[in-house]
């Protein structure tokens, strides 16, 4: 039987290109997308999956609450948790921490390097399942000053020459001796430092309760519940923070599982992996664009049906069941799902390389055909092809023999074709809503990178100081032709990531929250910062913004507090300004003079950058050789930031992909309609009809599908963009007019492909249409 089906549906394949070709092409499309979501939630989901003990082995979470009643969570520690943990219980079979502050320039003497790592336990060995290249999991972080490099790390540092045992030093002076390499995980890590050293090597005298500062993980004992430890955290946490108006700290477990993806979002994570949330979008986008296929399919198939018409009559005569029909029609379907399953692979890593699908995962063309990714495929497939083939199937199984074999020409699958119909406006509403929503974003971003952000970035360029002091930087700088000034801070404006620092008049108040940038008095100069009372540094003072000082209810001269320890002179108050993406409300910030950058900025009065970045390159070299340069021109860094071309074009690609799949089902519903037609055609054509007035009756009906469609996804589509637009704080106005243009898109392409079919059933010589009559 199987054998029959092959043949069958190998026939039917052949001898219908056109409809074979669509169908193939349609679900192509469609399934490269869904392959592309399952690709990177699968390469997510293997986050972690090679430590020794995933199920007894839990992060710890710190849940910030303040007197308001709001709360946040932070993927960070106290960094004393875990000797406080280890010490009064015995649930615990290990903890391990990881302190990110091993950080800066590094040098052997002969190369330099920047590095960012962290100090760990002995126990990392054991609560984790990474495995050295060489060294001593034992001993490779017991001792004082040693570190452990990661292969990348030490190949990119030592070249093909034996790591083990050499020295390296960090700018501050301190000397660390290379103990182990560690081997390359088998799957990706949410940790991924470039070297761990012993934190017996740091100062324990400075291990505050602060939680920013530690990542924490656990391994329980056997036979120990989740319950317990989370007691015992609660019981750690309560005796931390009296519940008055500062707030309260509180203690949580994540599995490691449930670290990439999260199901909800932390702050001061150390990676930047995907969320459920994310995830779940993706899957709904993939399942919309899916259907829309499947139904494009079911389209093509019941067009397509009035030549199989005569074939099914025939077998049912000759004895074959509604059940061996329907099989059959399955796994034509099936067949032709898995062919298009190849196809969409090869076109997934075509659009592959100009990156329409590398929005919000990581490159898919690097990942690697396991043999359970590939059976994931399969399976997919195998359900494409039944959800796109089980109406047709079923529909088309249940013909009257009878009834086909006597007037085939007449027959009728859906009378009225009120179920096509409905499939077809199902389409045209999934292509006007996400291009009525395509619209809205693309202008709202259009609009940002063009927005006054209250901060002048022109000419301005950013230097990393990678660990370096600033001061002989920026006197070898200052001297090139066309830098007009030198300033220094901890970051630049446009996406802010650092911590907040609490503000109050008087210690008895409740402190306000507030971000800050440790910048000099010529930062705030070059940036053109506008000051509204007061003026700028003049020694140990600090600067707030427009927000912060009408929330605080201070002026320029008063004396305020930070920390509830540090009373400071408010210098000035500048214009509020978009400090964080554009389309966050402005928050309140300050800024703090401090001994130590990341970042020195040059205000130039050049447009030669190539120039300029030559001088600027020759003068690092020279001052640091083997270190390499970290320069950007501020604005251009800004509105790539801003713009999110990698996303617009994504969306338009789903877009044209959606109108490309309805058109799809149009122009099956069209072949159908002209089809069943051609004998009324033909007769109007001998009455004398012309062939304007057959295409004018043919196309009614379908532009009449377009304007209902258009009626149901116009109100669908502004609503769903006015709800996107709220979460910005500067927004466009989306009106009428984007709607129209959308609805304009929308007709041009059924019209071409109404017109291109009723034109070409119009032209038949009415001779072939009747001659069987």
């Amino acid at each position: 039987m199987i054998r029959n089906y092959l043949l069958t549906a190998y026939r039917n394949i052949i001898r219908h290109k056109l409809f074979t070709f669509i169908n193939i092409f349609g679900l192509a499309l469609s399934m490269s997308i869904c392959m592309n979501v399952i690709i990177g939630i699968s390469k997510e989901m293997n986050y972690d999956n090679f430590h020794p003990h995933p199920e007894r082995t839990y992060r710890i979470l710190t849940e910030m609450r303040n007197p308001e009643g709001n709360s946040w969570k932070l993927a960070s520690t106290p960094l004393p948790l875990r000797e406080t943990l280890l010490g009064n219980n015995n649930l615990a079979e290990d903890a391990v921490r990881l302190y990110p502050a091993l950080n800066g320039k590094v040098t052997d003497g002969s190369k330099t390097m920047g590095l960012n790592g962290a100090y760990t336990e002995p126990s990392f060995f054991k609560v984790f399942g990474f495995e050295l290249a060489k060294g001593n999991t034992a001993t490779a972080l017991q001792l004082p000053n040693s570190i452990v490099l990661s292969d990348e790390t030490a190949t990119r540092f030592f070249g093909s020459v034996d790591p083990m045992g050499k020295i390296i030093s960090l700018e501050d002076g301190s000397s660390y001796q290379v103990t182990g390499v560690l081997k390359p995980t088998p799957e990706k890590s949410h940790i991924a430092f470039d070297a761990y050293g012993s934190a017996s090597s740091v100062d324990k005298a400075g291990q505050t309760w602060d939680p920013g500062k530690a990542y924490t993980y656990v391994l329980l004992k056997e036979h120990v519940s989740k319950s317990a430890i989370k007691s015992e955290l609660e019981r750690i946490a309560s005796s931390l923070y009296d519940k008055d108006a500062k707030g309260s700290m509180h203690f949580q477990l994540q599995s490691l599982g449930s670290i990439t993806p999260a199901w909800e979002e932390t702050y001061n994570n150390m990676h930047n992996g995907g969320t459920w949330a994310k995830h779940m979008g993706a899957l709904g986008i993939m399942l919309i664009i899916l259907i829309s296929a499947c139904f494009n399919y079911t389209n093509l198939s019941i067009a397509r049906s009035l030549t199989r018409a005569k074939e099914i009559g025939i077998r049912k005569v000759s004895g074959a069941t509604r059940k061996q029909i329907f099989g059959q029609y399955i796994f034509e379907a099936i067949a032709i799902s898995l062919f298009a399953l190849g196809f969409a692979y090869l076109l997934l890593m075509l659009m592959a390389r100009f990156n329409l699908f590398n929005s919000g995962y990581e490159n898919v063309h690097a990942v690697n055909a396991s043999w359970r990714l590939i059976l994931v495929f399969l399976v997919f497939g195998v359900f494409t092809g039944l959800m796109a083939g089980g109406l047709p199937a079923w529909l088309l199984s249940a013909f009257n023999p009878v009834q086909v074999l006597k007037s085939m020409p007449a027959f009728r699958v859906f009378g009225r074709m009120n179920l096509r119909k409905s499939l077809l406006v199902f389409q045209f509403v999934i292509s006007l809503v996400i291009t009525v929503f395509l619209s809205a974003f693309y202008q709202q971003f259009a609009f940002m990178a063009k927005a006054d952000t209250g901060f002048n970035p022109h000419r301005v360029v950013a230097v990393q100081l990678q660990g370096n002091k600033p001061e002989l930087l920026t006197q070898e700088l200052s001297a090139i032709s066309g830098v007009e000034k030198v300033a220094v801070t901890s970051a630049n404006f446009g996406r802010y990531e650092g911590g907040r620092l609490p503000l109050t008049v008087s210690k008895a108040q409740e402190p306000l929250q507030v971000s800050y940038y440790h910048a000099d008095a010529a930062f705030l100069s070059i940036m053109d910062l506008k000051f509204i009372d007061g003026h700028n540094f003049t020694g140990q003072q600090i600067i707030l913004n427009q927000n912060a000082a009408e929330k605080l209810k201070v002026k320029a001269g008063q004396q305020i507090w930070m920390n509830d320890s540090t009373q400071v002179e408010v210098a000035g108050v500048v214009k509020d300004f978009h400090f964080e993406n554009m389309g966050k409300p402005i928050a309140p910030l300050a800024f703090l003079p401090s001994s130590a950058y990341n970042t020195l900025d040059l205000k130039v009065n050049t447009d030669n950058k190539e120039a300029l970045n030559k001088q600027i390159t020759a003068v690092w070299n020279k001052l640091y050789p083997g270190q390499p340069l970290q320069i950007s021109w501020l604005e251009e860094a800004l509105n790539e930031g801003r713009s999110n071309w990698n996303d617009i074009s994504f969306l338009g690609f789903l877009a044209a992909m959606t109108i490309v799949i309805a058109a799809m089902g149009l122009l099956a519903l069209v072949i159908y309609n002209t089809a069943v037609r051609r004998k009324e055609i033909g007769v109007r054509k001998v009455m004398g009809a012309s062939i304007r007035s057959i295409i004018v009756m043919l196309s009614r009906g379908f532009l009449k599908l377009i304007l209902i469609a258009a009626c149901i996804a116009l109100p669908i589509g502004y609503l769903v963009s006015r709800l996107f637009l709220q979460n910005f704080a500067i927004r466009i106005h989306f009106g009428m007019g984007s709607l129209l243009i959308s609805l304009g898109i929308l007709l041009l392409v059924g019209l071409i492909t109404i017109i291109s079919q009723t034109w070409r059933a119009a032209r038949v010589n009415p001779v072939e249409s009747l001659r069987n009559d």
